[in-house]
């Protein structure tokens, strides 16, 4: 019996042992197998043959688990999932265990499932090798390095038929977070055949590693440095995570390697430039406040890396003219209009403008107020583009194109299992999603008042409570809200809370309609060039950029935008003319028969929508045989004149042509 072996042999003795009377083993185990065979029989006294069941714990214990992982386990889960896919068809199972060896997350071949399940690969399942001997995940346990476990390397002899491979995670301060596994079923041929598995299962380890970093590090500064040559293997770079004045409170294990730092307590604390003999100032520098990549080198080596700084929002300084510089880069990239663009020469907007710059950073609401089409989600995200909010969320939610009894789990969002057909993962509501950013809620007349006292009380408290939830979530939001109603009518007619009115208008800015604006000229001149994808001048025909400004405009800019996207798709050539507007807008205008004259020899057709000018249409069309081309040409107008001119007095052509 292997119980009555002495526990005070050599490793020598225990490699004698397992070649001597263990002949069904025909290998020559590594260092790492030998000292834990070792371990196995001195240690835990276990017995090789045995033909013990797995341990698994409670689904309880196991939830128990996971939690205790927190975020960690949701992001290293993520990267299961990744794995097994890319595995899985291979007939490889990926495991994610705990510091503890448990089994926390798997992804099995769908074809072998079963098999895999009598080998021990379920939830809950633990790998310690104190239980079940030496094995791929209890051994990187206490080796704390990247193996394989081949066949008969294994202690049990039972698991022969495994191969196993496993590398260790660790978090950014170097404590042992777990290890992930990939195993086949079938360990024929040599070890060598799983050296590739070794190295993919090593590469996901340090992806879930950086992606923990990230995720952990989100609020800190962080430099990611890698090599120059774009062919390196995922996950290699090295990534340090400094505080406000630039000493190292994180790192991954790449950067260990890099800098040949054995113990985490060798760089904690340190500053940068112990490292890089860069500052976190010339760091900014170097790479403008993180808008460019820097080339570096490391020690007195040649190499070249590529050196990457990520600063949080929130420690980004309005009076840097670097992040001044990141924010405006920013914004052209969003591709939304600027303050300075909306703002025209009109000296309303202007003033209010000012007004806005002055409070844009302050906790203080802004309620836009405006016709439908004034613009007012553009000025809330120009607002939310000039803050210190600009690198978080933009959220919007019009509250009046969201049935009201789905509004509230819009919003809030909801728990898994809270409501019949809710989505099985729960829903993260919009203000969750815009935590760190602005929320702006579109059309806030139209949301339903029982509502508005939740998210009153939610503002008031600065806290979210999704449906389902019991602990609330801190919320940190700047709220702009809009709407083209009359709040204080409302408020009289019992259909607006005037506590919540008070509570969003911290400041007021009414947007003026179109029509309104002594600026309309310029508006007009500006949403062309922007509405103008082409590298074209486009110009306006003298009588066409009068209709525009006489037209009054009732769907103001989202009208304006329209009518110039149709007449810009309309025109022939660099002009736009009178004939490629829409029939509204030349319809509205009482000047129209001195302004439609297509040619001085030809008949004016469209003096008004009396007969004269059906008849003279009517004529062309009958002696060119209802061909509008022909008709077109003739009269020296666009062929989309006459259709619409054709439907304005109800001309239809005949079955039989003239």
């Amino acid at each position: 019996m292997i119980t009555q072996y002495p526990t005070n042999r050599k490793t020598e003795d225990v490699v004698a042992y397992i070649t001597g009377n263990f002949q069904r083993r025909a290998i020559k185990p590594e260092s790492m197998i030998v000292q834990s065979w070792e371990r196995c029989f001195s240690d835990y006294q276990l017995n090789p043959d045995a033909n013990s069941e797995s341990i698994v714990l409670t689904s309880q214990e196991l939830k128990n688990h996971q939690q205790l992982m927190g975020d960690y386990f949701k992001i290293a889960a993520d990267g299961v999932n990744s794995f097994g896919n890319a595995l899985n068809q291979a007939g490889l199972a990926v495991l994610l265990a705990d510091s503890q060896g448990v089994t926390v997350a798997k992804r099995l071949p769908y074809a072998e499932t079963e098999l895999f399940k009598a080998n021990g690969f379920v939830l809950g399942s633990c790998w310690s090798e104190k239980l079940v001997g030496t094995n791929a995940i209890g051994t990187t346990l206490v080796e704390k390095k990247p193996l394989i476990v081949h066949g008969q390397e294994h202690y049990n002899f039972n698991s022969g038929n495994l191969s196993c491979s496993t590398a260790p995670i660790f978090d950014s301060l170097g404590n042992f977070m777990g290890c992930l596994n990939a195993s086949c079923l079938a360990a024929n041929g040599g070890k060598e055949t799983q050296f590739l598995t070794l190295k993919l299962v090593t590469m996901y380890a340090r992806m879930i590693e950086n992606s923990h970093f990230y995720h952990f590090h989100r609020n800190n500064i962080v430099i990611t440095i890698k090599p120059m040559n774009n062919f390196g293997e995922e996950g290699q770079g090295c990534l340090i995570a400094l505080s406000e004045n630039g000493n190292i409170i994180g790192a991954n294990r790449n950067s260990f390697s890099q800098y040949a730092i054995t113990t985490m307590g060798d760089l904690i604390g340190k500053k940068i430039e112990s490292l890089l003999a860069l500052s976190i100032e010339q760091l900014q520098i170097r790479t403008q406040g993180g808008l460019t990549d820097s080339s570096i080198t490391i020690g007195n080596s040649d190499e070249k890396f590529t050196l990457q700084l990520n600063v949080p929002i929130r420690l980004l300084s309005k009076n840097n003219a670097i992040v001044k510089s990141k924010n405006k880069i920013n914004k052209i990239h969003h591709g939304h209009p600027s303050l300075d663009q909306l703002k025209g020469n009109d000296q309303n907007v202007i003033a209010s403008i000012i007004r806005i710059r002055k409070i844009i950073n302050q906790d203080i609401p802004i309620l836009l107020q405006g016709e439908t089409g004034t613009g007012k989600e553009a000025f809330a995200r120009a607002i939310h583009d000039e803050s210190d909010r600009a690198n978080g969320p933009f959220i919007a939610l019009n509250c009046a194109a969201i049935p009201e009894s789905l509004i509230e789990s819009e919003l809030f969002g909801y728990q898994s299992g809270t409501f019949t057909g809710a989505r099985k993962n729960g829903m993260k509501g919009k203000l969750s999603q815009a935590n760190g950013g602005t929320i702006f809620l579109d059309e806030i007349g139209d949301m339903p008042i029982q509502l508005q006292t939740r998210l009153l009380r939610t503002l008031a408290e600065k806290e979210v409570l999704p449906l389902g939830a019991e602990v609330p979530e801190i919320l940190d939001v700047k709220v702009i809200s809009a709407t083209h109603q009359n709040l204080m009518e409302q408020i009289k007619n019992k259909e607006f809370r005037e506590d919540f009115f008070y509570r969003l208008n911290g400041m007021s800015l009414k947007l003026p309609a179109l029509r309104e604006r002594s600026d309309k000229g310029n508006v007009i001149t500006s949403v062309l060039k922007v509405e103008n994808t082409s590298m074209d001048d486009i110009q306006f025909e003298p009588q066409a950029y009068q209709l525009l400004l006489d037209y009054p405009w009732p769907g103001n800019i989202r009208q304006l935008k329209n009518v110039l996207k149709y007449a810009l798709a309309l025109k022939e050539g660099l002009t736009i003319t009178v004939n490629d507007l829409p029939a509204e807008i030349i319809d509205s205008s009482p000047y129209i028969n001195t302004m439609l004259v297509a040619d001085d020899n030809q008949p004016n057709i469209f003096v008004s929508s009396n007969d004269q000018g059906a008849n003279v249409l009517l004529n062309s069309l009958r002696q060119h045989k209802w061909n509008v081309t022909g008709v077109a040409e003739e009269l020296g107008i666009c062929r989309s004149t006459i259709y619409r001119k054709m439907k304005k007095f109800n001309i239809i052509q005949p079955n039989d042509v003239f």
